[in-house]
């Protein structure tokens, strides 16, 4: 090969954008047109990071959300360099659709993710360092803990057999006890990681935010301070879209964005507009101005976040000040 022709690596330059089908077994991927696929495993994953490392330009992989088969993919490129972006499916679907290809495949996937990166540019996914990755594995797995706590104590009112009932108190210790297990474990590594810890206690100091909304942000929200208010609403599905057409004026609505970081700043929205001196000023005066209790209180969590990410910027801009 020429090595004189060869691009070199430059940030300013477009980057490739490398679809990647992502199944349970298999990565379907189109480089620059052509298909190539690999084990979804260790050896397949080094293997095709590899290969887009080699190619002239930066390499920018765009996959989907594949109920978490995607996410090794994505630890393994940000500890590589590598840029990741992950995206809602239903995103390239209506590309393609609104360029009348109905037809579904792997291979037709992973072209459509290619063409989809270099249409919108997604931003690629922000890296976390080690005691991030295992704070986000830890509150993860809490949070699949506590939905399937939930999930049996709603069917509570239902058990009426002895037998059933021993093994559902059982199951629901055995859930409680692993959740606590968790809960320490997230302390012991908050507390001996100092940026963790600063980055927590910043956020503890506002009024309605708990340990477990704080850790959920850190967790889920790496971005947090980084970015702008109105890209820190979007990312947590808090901004307000639009539903209007000619004379019509429809109802805003938020929707998309992480679920985790919506759902822990919700009850720590409705603690604040109790008893954050601000916040509950801000509250009644919108229910008094008529609005719903959900939209105000949407409203509310909305300017919560806003306020944690400019507490968070200040931080990274001088931490010895705050």
């Amino acid at each position: 090969m020429n090595k004189t022709k060869m691009k070199t690596h430059s940030t300013t330059a477009k980057p490739t954008y490398i679809g990647v089908d992502v199944a349970k077994a298999e990565l379907v991927v189109d480089c620059q047109d052509a298909i190539h696929r690999f084990e979804n495993n260790d050896k397949g994953i080094a293997r095709l990071l590899k290969s887009v490392s080699k190619i002239p330009s930066t390499a920018h992989l765009v996959c989907e959300a594949t109920a978490g088969y995607e996410q090794y993919l994505a630890l393994t490129a940000l500890s590589k360099g590598i840029r990741i972006s992950i995206i809602p499916a239903q995103r390239p679907r209506s590309l393609a659709k609104s360029a009348g290809k109905f037809a579904k495949s792997d291979p037709a996937d992973a072209r459509l993710l290619s063409k989809y990166g270099s249409f919108h540019e997604p931003k690629p996914l922000m890296p976390k360092d080690r005691a991030r990755l295992q704070l986000d594995a830890l509150m993860r797995a809490r949070g699949e803990l506590m939905d399937s706590l939930q999930r049996e104590l709603n069917r509570t009112e239902h058990h009426r057999c002895p037998v059933v009932m021993a093994l559902f108190k059982e199951l629901v210790a055995t859930y409680r006890r692993q959740i606590k297990t968790l809960d320490t474990a997230i302390a012991k590594l908050v507390a001996e990681d100092e940026v963790l810890a600063r980055s927590e206690a910043i956020l503890r100091k506002v009024s309605g935010v708990g340990p477990q909304t704080s850790r959920a942000l850190l967790a889920f929200m790496p971005e947090l301070g980084h970015i702008g208010r109105r890209s820190a609403a979007a990312l947590a599905g808090l901004a307000p879209y639009d539903r209007d057409s000619g004379k019509m004026r429809g109802k805003r609505h938020i929707q998309g964005g992480r679920s985790q970081v919506r759902r822990s700043l919700h009850m720590a929205a409705v603690v604040a507009s109790r008893h954050n001196s601000e916040l509950k000023k801000f509250y009644d005066r919108l229910i008094q101005a008529g609005k719903p209790f959900k939209v105000a209180i949407v409203a509310v969590t909305r300017k919560l976040l806003v306020y944690l990410n400019s507490q968070m910027a200040k931080f990274l801009e001088n931490p010895v000040a705050v």
